[in-house]
């Protein structure tokens, strides 16, 4: 099952905590403490940086923290976000989101932009009121070159693969605007238009429902968490954008009474959309699959699982045999191989033509459903890469910094996805479709799967 298991949660008035500073005795304290979850928790967490890289990066932050006396909140996370992206693992990560929660909720207002990251640029997609011109290239904003705003977000956002950092970017453009440039009531907007002229423009900041409104208006956001919506006579389309445990019960409704009606239609195509979804429990995933295939299965080939003293804590792990081999044998990590099992009767499986599109957002145990459905040949994945790993760390501990209260969440399993191997890879889609994000006439993805469907 992927979860998060948090330690502790603050909840603090956002004047209090936005104008809140640490000392730098304080920051270090917290850096210190980063660190040694981040190496006690994590399975492997030199993987991708050697330890000795990985000390030389914090010798660097401690320096960087020692050159100032205070650190306040938005400056502190910039600097440690940084830090912990370097070890290249999207579930371990710092997040800042309750802190710009509680702005929002205040009344904060946020930069009235929606934004394609490329590999190279950043291209304005929509803007809300002002005449920007739409696939223009981002020159800069108030002053910070485009380029330099680009490197700024991309290095506080921990990920595998540069599709989830860039699409990550731009569905939290906003908040890192604010991490970035704070409270504005104004912007000063720079970009190149299509004749190659710059343009400059001054953009009041919006309230966060008038942003809501319109990502929601780009289908950038999630408006529905889940959906199920009739194409024709043969096609359903399902959309599910979580599998978060939060959510299980009225999950498993909303699957039930779905494939009743897929039933009573006679559906014989059911395309099930997860682009959006970020992941949650596998259960979910588990019992999405009992309506899809009676094929036996496993999400997972295996799991290894690092139980550290913070873990055993938090699992309340009592069986003795375990705790003899972590505690006695210094067995950290305990290997758990998965054998197939046959999913439960369903009287209300489906059996007609499956397609499941995914894209970069498509993350946890989202990727691990597809990477399932994939590997034992269920049916078509149709869309772009999965932004995660199919072969991953993942499952979450998180902790809150001692002194800015900031948020951790640190990976403390490795997954083996069900075909039992690891490439490096998201999930490769059988149909894959170069997407033009500028292009808001037709829905790209599920026009592949349609064209599949009907021999276009």
């Amino acid at each position: 099952m992927r979860y998060v298991i948090v330690v502790s949660v603050v909840f603090l008035c956002t004047l209090i905590f936005a104008q809140m500073s640490v000392r730098m005795d304080q920051a270090l304290v917290d850096l210190d403490f980063l660190f040694e979850k981040m190496v006690n928790v994590h399975p492997n967490i030199f993987f991708f940086l050697s330890q000795e890289q990985a000390q030389e990066e914090f010798i660097k932050v401690r320096t960087q923290i020692q050159s100032k006396e205070s650190w306040n909140a938005t400056d502190l996370f910039k600097v440690l976000s940084r830090f912990v992206a370097k070890f290249k693992d999207g579930h371990t990560y710092l997040s800042i989101t309750d802190l710009f929660s509680e702005y929002i909720s205040s009344g904060g207002k946020v930069i009235p932009l929606f934004v394609v990251f490329t590999d190279s640029d950043i291209r304005i997609l929509e803007s809300i009121d002002e005449e920007l011109p739409p696939s223009s290239k981002l020159v800069s904003i108030n002053d910070m070159s485009a380029e330099q705003l680009r490197e700024e977000i991309l290095s506080m956002v921990s990920f595998e693969r540069e599709s989830f950092a860039y699409a990550r970017a731009q569905s939290l453009f906003h908040l890192f605007c604010w991490v970035i440039f704070g409270s504005r009531d104004r912007f000063t907007v720079r970009v190149l238009n299509d004749c190659g002229e710059i343009e400059e423009h001054e953009i009041d900041a919006v309230d966060f429902m008038k942003y809501r409104e319109k990502r929601n208006q780009l289908n950038m956001g999630i408006e529905k968490l889940w959906d199920l919506s009739l194409v024709d006579q043969q096609t359903a389309i399902m959309t599910i954008n979580t599998f978060g445990s939060e959510y299980e019960k009225q999950m498993r409704q909303f699957l039930k009474d779905s494939f009743e009606q897929i039933q009573k239609q006679g559906i014989t195509n059911l395309i099930i959309d997860i682009r959006k979804n970020g992941g949650g429990t596998t259960n979910i995933a588990e019992y999405l699959y009992s309506f899809l295939s009676d094929k036996p299965y496993r999400v997972f080939a295996q799991v290894h699982v690092k139980y550290s003293d913070e873990a055993l804590k938090e699992l309340k792990i009592f069986d003795p045999i375990l705790l003899f081999r972590v505690k006695v044998l210094n067995q950290k990590i305990i290997i758990n191989r998965s054998s197939f099992k046959k999913p439960p009767k369903n009287p209300l499986r489906f059996n007609g033509n499956i397609y499941i599109l995914t894209g970069p957002l498509t993350f946890s145990a989202a990727t691990d459903f597809a990477a399932m459905i994939k590997d034992l040949s269920v049916g078509k994945v149709v869309g772009q890469e999965t932004g995660g790993l199919a072969s991953c760390y993942g499952d979450v501990l998180s902790f809150t910094l001692p002194n800015s209260r900031l948020q951790l969440g640190v990976s403390f399993k490795y997954f083996v996805r069900c075909g039992d191997f690891d490439d490096g890879k998201g999930v490769i889609p059988d149909i894959v479709v170069e997407v033009d994000p500028f292009s808001q006439e037709i829905d790209q993805v599920v026009q592949a799967a349609l064209n599949d469907i009907y021999g276009k």
